[in-house]
């Protein structure tokens, strides 16, 4: 009998407080929903492949209520930086004016991450719409960033690394960059193999330590467990490429820990410095009125840092850059100078930055670092940047609308005039729906976004609109590419009388199936009433001695009809409370609440047996059918069979020892093999692999391990009835391993493969 092997990836869905229509349907009072941004802290410039990840946020209230969501994370703008997005993720709803904490837990790159916040609170009165959140990995985490282009020479390169997280016991004692040629590194099997262990003194290794308690012991006991650093690697070849990583290593006094970051690769060129190299930084914190500037030199062959002096920059206009940069004195003549106002030595780099003022609205500069050398001035790259104009420049008009609306949504629509010549990265509309006798003072009260796009100075945007009644505020807003917010003038009161209201119905008789120790399925009727915009959803609670738990299982996009929920993680032998929900702009319409319980130990499978085995921390169960419960095609009362050839060797495997490890594993790999082998005789493993009892086709042969589980179970019924039965271990080529009566027990005991025994169907769910 051929079986189709399905892999399914059970991934949990969100998990989402809901506010009910006129009443809340949690009964927890008012809530509010937080935005979480989750950083990666030992991987924040290395994500890895992974896009997004589920996280497990336990809301910790000052009552030690706790709450569990199960929230979906994304970063789709690739920063590093992930988020459960108001607008397109999971909400994460908490009670107002209670104080709270938040426990973030994920498996990220095979990595076990957690994450705390202190305690916060939310009101009116407080925006936590954006917490950002350090996930730890557990242990010594350090990263390495790619050289700066202006920093890579013919003969060295400014290298940079950051220890990330030092959890351990032990302090770092040396910590910095590691090189070799790519043609030495290519010779490794893995990049893994890239480590001190293979070092063997060789002269293509390039070590340079930020710090090493060697040769700076008192600067061990002040470094902090997570800094930045740099350090300039000598030496190097021309036009060469070559591989690095950082590293940090620890010691105690039993233990040696080398920890280091992913490798990178760069490529030298053929400018080879020998005195003092001068770096540009890009400009920073631009304004109207100021920027800051910055750079650094480099010094190189033992030269001491002192001995570089008057370090500063040099501007001019960019027109005046463009008119006069091919005359020969132009740097000495032509420009005017900023010294630096600050100065930071490192080892052979030193930094220093000023901040210029008193420059022109609007204008475009150039700037260059430049420090002086034995009487030479060295000069960095030539950078660009442009003072920003007066965004009051920018004026916005929103379209009146009717004052009366009442349909599902309304287009916004609106002009921009921009004298200032800003470019903009988002323009459209701010809203906010109000009760009934409320006021907005100002457009920066606006709650709600709706983006759109310019074309010829006009904008619009479609915003959905609730279904009860409602006040609407809304003004034009455009933010530029450098960071302004520009309102226009905010509106008068606009009524929203329902529309196109969708509805939502449960058969209390039939809304519930497939219940099991851990899951059920829930049905329930939607009508969207013609609305795209609807999100409907099933919430779910127990209550226990300690507390109750919420969850919710949703669905955003669908159609009018039938729609079909499974709630996963349920505890077996459990009463849940349940109803069916819709949602349309954070107005929620909502079914009557029904009770059911989830099965247990002693009630019937899916598949019509007997659950034997329910595991609430490992989430599946057990079910069996004895022979002798059945008759029919599958099988005769009392049916017994053969446990296989005495050939050879049928499984590659250890037996499991684990009742976490099915014994689907060991009955696929016997009947494989008997099937290679041309054997013809009916024997167990088979027996129950061809079954399909119960409309299931995933019965197997249980290991012994699970066959004690079974035992000690069913208990004295078996004893008198049945002599043994077989399981799925296997001893030799000759034997496997049985449960043998004794009258009183049943023990584990090795028998002969050919000899009749009776035999269980057991199927996990």
């Amino acid at each position: 009998m051929k079986r189709s092997l399905i892999l399914v990836l059970l991934a949990a869905l969100s998990l989402v407080f809901v506010a009910g229509c006129h009443k809340d349907p949690l009964d927890m009072g008012k809530v509010g929903f937080l935005r979480l941004e989750l950083r990666k802290g030992y991987k924040t410039m290395n994500k890895g492949s992974v896009e997004s990840f589920y996280a497990k946020v336990t809301v910790v209230y000052s009552d030690e209520d706790e709450i569990v969501y199960n929230c979906l994370f994304s970063d789709p703008g690739n920063t590093g930086i992930y988020s459960n997005d108001i607008n397109e993720g999971d909400r994460l709803y908490v009670r107002k004016n209670v104080e709270f904490r938040l426990i973030i837990e994920a498996d990220i790159d095979g990595y076990h991450v957690i994450g705390e916040s202190g305690t916060m609170m939310f009101d009116d009165d407080v925006d936590l719409s954006s917490i950002e959140i350090v996930l730890r990995a557990g242990q010594t985490r350090i990263a390495i960033y790619a050289p700066k282009d202006d920093e890579i020479f013919g003969n060295y390169v400014v290298a940079y690394g950051e220890i990330l997280e030092n959890v351990s016991q032990m302090p770092i004692r040396e910590a910095g960059i590691m090189c070799v040629p790519k043609s030495v590194y290519d010779t490794y099997d893995t990049p893994e193999a890239f480590t001190f262990e293979n070092e063997n003194n060789s002269s293509s290794w390039f070590t340079e330590f930020y710090f090493s308690e060697q040769d700076e012991p008192d600067v061990i006991e002040d470094m902090p467990s997570i800094s930045k650093f740099s350090v300039v690697i000598r030496g190097l070849e021309p036009n060469t490429r070559y591989c690095m990583r950082a590293f940090t290593f620890s010691e105690g006094d039993t233990a040696i820990n080398y920890c280091y970051s992913r490798v990178i690769e760069f490529s030298t060129n053929n400018n080879v410095a020998h005195d003092i190299s001068v770096i540009t930084n890009d400009a920073g914190n631009v304004t109207m009125e100021s920027v800051d500037v910055a750079g650094r030199v480099v010094v190189l062959d033992g030269i001491p840092a002192d001995s570089v002096e008057n370090m500063g920059f040099i501007f001019d206009t960019y027109e005046n850059y463009i008119a006069n940069s091919s005359s020969l004195d132009y740097y000495r003549n032509n420009m005017f100078t900023y010294p630096a106002s600050e100065i930071r030595t490192q080892d052979d780099i030193i930094a220093f930055s000023a901040t210029v003022s008193g420059l022109q609205e609007g204008a475009s500069y150039v700037f260059r670092a430049y420090a002086v050398f034995r009487e030479q001035p060295y000069y960095g790259s030539v950078k660009m940047f442009a003072v920003l104009q007066n965004p009051e420049n920018i004026r916005l008009q929103a379209d009146e609308t009717t004052s009366v609306l009442t349909a599902s949504y309304v287009d916004l629509q609106g002009s921009i005039l921009n004298d200032a010549g800003y470019e903009f990265s988002e323009i459209g509309f701010k809203y906010i729906f109000s009760d009934a006798g409320s006021a907005v003072a100002s457009a920066e009260d606006l709650t709600g976004t709706a983006a759109g796009s310019v074309m010829s100075g006009r904008f619009s945007a479609r915003v959905n609109l609730p279904i009860v009644n409602k006040i609407m505020y809304y003004a034009p807003y455009a933010i530029t590419t450098t960071g302004y917010i520009v309102y226009g003038d905010l509106s008068s009161a606009v009524s929203i009388e329902p529309a196109n209201v969708p509805s939502i119905s449960m058969d209390p008789q039939q809304s519930v199936s497939d219940i099991t120790p851990h899951s059920m399925v829930v049905t329930c009727n939607v009508d969207a009433n013609g609305r795209s915009d609807c999100e409907c959803g099933i919430v779910f609670v127990t209550d226990t001695a300690d507390h109750a738990s919420y969850d919710t299982v949703r669905k955003v996009a669908y159609s009018s009809g039938t729609e079909e929920f499974t709630l996963n993680g349920l505890r077996k032998g459990t009463n849940y409370t349940y109803w069916a929900y819709v949602r349309v702009v954070d107005e929620f319409i909502t079914t009557d609440q029904y009770s059911v319980t989830t099965s247990q130990e002693g009630d019937r499978g899916p598949g019509g047996g007997i659950i034997f085995y329910a595991d609430d921390n490992n989430g599946f169960a057990l079910e069996y059918i004895m022979p002798s419960t059945l008759g029919g095609d599958d099988m005769e009362i009392g049916d017994s069979a053969v446990w296989g050839s005495t050939a050879g060797i049928a499984l590659n495997t250890d037996a499991p020892s684990s009742i976490t490890v099915s014994g689907m594993t060991n009955t696929e790999a016997i009947v494989s093999y008997h099937t290679g082998i041309g054997f013809t005789d009916e024997y167990a493993a088979l027996k129950c692999y061809q079954s399909t009892q119960g409309g299931k086709n995933d019965w197997y042969l249980p290991t012994s391990v699970e066959m004690q589980a079974l035992v000690d179970y069913v208990g004295e019924e078996l004893y008198s009835t049945f002599g043994g039965f077989w399981t799925s271990d296997e001893n030799s080529a000759t034997n496997a391993v049985a449960f043998i009566s004794s009258q009183t027990t049943y023990s584990s005991q090795s028998a002969l493969k050919s000899t009749l025994y009776n035999y269980i169907m057991v199927r996990r769910f």
